[in-house]
């Protein structure tokens, strides 16, 4: 190898990991834009309320907390934010505007100052709704990340369905007995 072609070498390796830190480093950054207004994810207030709307489809029980107690507020809007398209976010966005003018009308205040029965009583006349409309409706999709992020969720794997850490061999199928939580 002649010096030539070992500085061309040298050179060559040192520019890719130049670019290549860079290119790492700005995408590590916290600097992020801000989306457009258009398709900006929910806010804050809508995250509130689809905690309370999960907290009514999972709720406290003897044998686990329900979804407020497992945090699922932040996950959702992290999700709905972060990994889903503009019209998924316009449709959660526009359902729960929708849903907080329902609530208004059918119950003649918000949401949050509902009894549980009265909550789950509107929210039963929803799906059913939703059941009729198809995947389009919004409540399909925030059930859904309700769910999701519930079950992933260190309280939902460990207090609401069974955990086992180090689970020792995999068995493929395995009786439930009554009233057993299902694998996490």
């Amino acid at each position: 190898m002649t010096r030539r072609t070992a500085l061309k070498a040298g050179s060559v390796v040192l520019g890719g990991a130049l670019f290549t830190s860079s290119a790492l480093l700005t995408a590590c950054s916290s600097d992020r834009a801000a989306p457009p207004a258009s398709t900006a994810g929910i806010s804050t207030e809508d995250a509130q309320l689809l905690e309370e709307i999960a907290d009514t489809i999972l709720p406290t029980t003897p044998a686990s907390p329900g979804a407020r107690a497992a945090g699922v507020a932040p996950i959702v809007a992290l999700l709905v934010n972060d990994c889903y398209d503009a019209p998924a976010q316009r449709r959660i966005r526009d359902g729960l505007q929708a849903f907080r003018a329902l609530c208004v009308d059918r119950c003649g205040g918000a949401f949050t100052r509902l009894s549980p029965s009265e909550r789950e009583t509107l929210l039963a006349g929803v799906d059913a709704e939703a059941v009729k409309a198809g995947d389009a409706h919004w409540f399909h999709l925030a059930r859904e990340l309700s769910l999701r992020a519930y079950f992933s969720s260190e309280t939902g794997m460990t207090q609401a369905l069974r955990y086992v850490r180090v689970p020792g061999r995999w068995t493929g199928c395995l009786p439930l007995q009554p009233g057993q939580p299902a694998w996490g």
